[in-house]
């Protein structure tokens, strides 16, 4: 009788396992790959590569956490070298919103707002739009403590310059180590249409960022 009540309160305890909200976290990360493309339509694109790193968090709220924050600073650099010369970009972007997640039977779904600032130094030229992103996002538990994740947005940017949009991609994974250390590693692509406000022709940027980093869990 004691085993079957055992077996009974593992089944039961099973699914809600599986079916958490995904916990809080502070990450540190570096960036061994970023790439930064721009295209005008003409033919005549140009991509840089390079590297960074950043620290994110998502801070759950309420009693059973489905309501969170999150916040993000990202800093990278990319060049190319021309002839006896290079060029180069330097992109720096931090992001703070929240949202709302719920259990669902294969993982967790969410979805969230944020508020997004750039500052973009490219050979001299800055831009310093802000703007928004719009995001929904599903993890998935394919073992214990071991994640797979993977969302789609939209985000807009505007300033006196450049008004910019487009959607944005994420996919990745992570694991833990113990309940209050783990890792990931994820690459995230965002593909936006520039409209220049002063005469430059339109063009189209793509940001490229594969980022590795530790996790704080709590």
């Amino acid at each position: 009788m004691n085993v079957k009540k055992l077996l009974m309160l593992a089944t039961l305890a099973a699914p809600s396992a599986a079916w958490a909200n995904e916990q809080g976290h502070i990450d540190g990360y570096y960036i061994p790959y970023s790439a930064y493309e721009t295209d005008d339509g003409t033919g005549d694109s140009v991509k840089l590569e390079g590297d960074g790193f950043g620290v994110k968090g998502m801070i759950p709220l309420g009693y059973q956490g489905n309501f969170f924050a999150i916040g993000e600073y990202q800093s990278t650099s990319q060049d190319k070298r021309f002839g006896g010369g290079k060029v180069n970009t330097d992109l720096d972007q931090f992001r703070l919103g929240g949202g709302f997640q719920v259990p669902l039977a294969t993982g967790t779904g969410a979805v969230y707002a944020e508020y997004i600032n750039v500052d973009q130094d490219f050979e001299g030229l800055k831009f310093e739009p802000d703007g928004f992103g719009i995001h929904g996002r599903l993890s998935f538990p394919i073992s214990p403590g071991v994640n797979l994740y993977g969302q789609i947005g939209y985000v807009s940017l505007s300033d006196g310059d450049i008004d910019a949009d487009g959607p944005e991609y994420l996919i990745g994974g992570s694991v833990d180590f113990t309940p209050n250390i783990g890792a990931f590693i994820d690459f995230r692509y965002t593909d936006l249409k520039i409209d220049f406000n002063d005469g430059f022709a339109d063009e189209d940027d793509a940001y490229s960022n594969v980022r590795l980093g530790v996790r704080v869990l709590f």
